[in-house]
């Protein structure tokens, strides 16, 4: 399994955006950030979180990095753009969709590959611009088919988004509340009610969540998915996940 850190792929702390050929495969591998991958013709399979589909002019691929994305068999022409949602306090939610692919219309397909195309043409200079061309595209993408939001409460938004951005590290609700500046106990109890768990209990299930993917689609040792997915120590993971899904990663690995 490859890993894709933030700070080898984007190069100015917010996006990069460009267009290329891609031929053959990509192994699997994970990211630290947002992706979008727009096809504009050719054909291939993108395979996420073990599920294939089908790589054809005018669909698009949204990834998070909770996601394990590999590419089979392509031949495509493609435009690749690599963000982050935070940047200079400047947040905004990404689209709740059903699925990571979206098969845009022909209209659609036009409008959103101009987007995309100027965006390449000025990130590097003017970062303000292609973030508002990317804010475009999303908002274009909120009109295809969605899954159901766990809430429209901003402060509550801004912290699922902080969590999957950030699961791998350290967080806690104390560093979610001191980056939404908010009190913890405030937070807390907001998060509770509009989600019916507590912060951790949210934030557990997305590391378990990234464990179990990882696992089942990577060739990542297994000593060492602890720690991709966040958790301090391989024992006590271990220990947890057993717990939870009756078995240990060991035996869930052989099981998938």
């Amino acid at each position: 399994m490859i890993v894709i850190k933030e700070n080898t792929a984007i190069d100015n702390g917010f996006i990069t955006a460009s267009q290329k050929r891609f031929v053959g495969n990509a192994r699997t591998h994970v990211h630290e950030f947002f992706e979008i991958e727009y096809i504009i013709d050719g054909s291939g399979i993108c395979k996420i979180d073990g599920i294939e589909y089908p790589m054809r002019a005018g669909t698009l691929f949204l990834l998070d990095p909770s996601n394990t994305h590999e590419i089979i068999s392509a031949d495509a022409e493609l435009i690749n753009v690599m963000f982050k949602c935070e940047y200079d306090n400047d947040i905004f939610i990404l689209p709740s969709l059903r699925s990571p692919m979206v098969e845009l219309t022909e209209r659609d397909s036009a409008f959103i590959s101009a987007l995309l195309n100027e965006m390449i043409s000025v990130y590097e200079k003017d970062i303000g611009f292609a973030r508002l061309l990317l804010k475009c595209v999303t908002q274009k993408l909120n009109s295809y088919p969605s899954a159901e939001a766990p809430t429209s409460l901003p402060y509550i938004q801004h912290t699922l988004l902080y969590i999957t951005e950030n699961f791998r590290y350290g967080i806690t609700l104390e560093s979610a509340a001191a980056h939404l500046g908010l009190c913890p106990t405030y937070l807390s109890e907001l998060f509770a009610k509009q989600m019916g768990k507590t912060f951790k209990n949210y934030l557990d299930n997305v590391r378990f969540s990234y464990a179990k993917n990882l696992l089942s689609f990577t060739d990542l040792p297994i000593c060492d998915v602890h720690r991709y997915a966040g958790f301090g120590d391989y024992a006590n993971f271990s220990r947890r996940f057993k717990k939870l899904f009756g078995m240990t990663p060991t035996e869930y690995r052989k099981k998938s």
